[in-house]
C-alpha cells in the first residue's frame, strides 16, 4: 500500500506562468519545483508552501534529492535534453 501512496506523493504539471517550463509539487512536504524542460539542474528553483522558521537544511536536500530522482526515474524527457 505504501507503494501505492508513494506514486501520488509528486504531481507534474506544465507550468501556467513560464513558457516550456514545468511544476513539480511534492504533495506530502508541500514543495514545489519549477524548472525549464530539459534544463532541470540549471533552472530548478525551489519553493516551501509552510512559512517554515529554521527549516533543517539536511531534510530539504534530502526532499529535493528525492524530487530529483523521481522526475529523473518517471519524466527523463522533461528533466533532460536527448541529443
Amino acid at each position: 500500500m505504501s507503494k501505492l501512496l508513494k506514486i501520488f506523493k509528486f504531481i507534474l504539471q506544465q507550468s501556467q506562468t513560464q513558457p516550456n517550463g514545468w511544476v513539480c509539487t511534492d504533495q506530502e512536504n508541500l514543495i514545489m519545483c519549477i524548472f525549464e524542460n530539459g534544463k532541470f539542474n540549471d533552472t530548478q528553483k525551489f519553493t516551501i508552501f509552510n512559512d517554515i522558521e529554521n527549516p533543517d537544511a539536511n531534510k530539504l536536500a534530502r526532499i529535493a534529492n528525492e524530487m530529483a530522482e523521481w522526475l529523473c526515474s518517471n519524466h527523463y524527457d522533461k528533466v533532460f535534453l536527448y541529443e
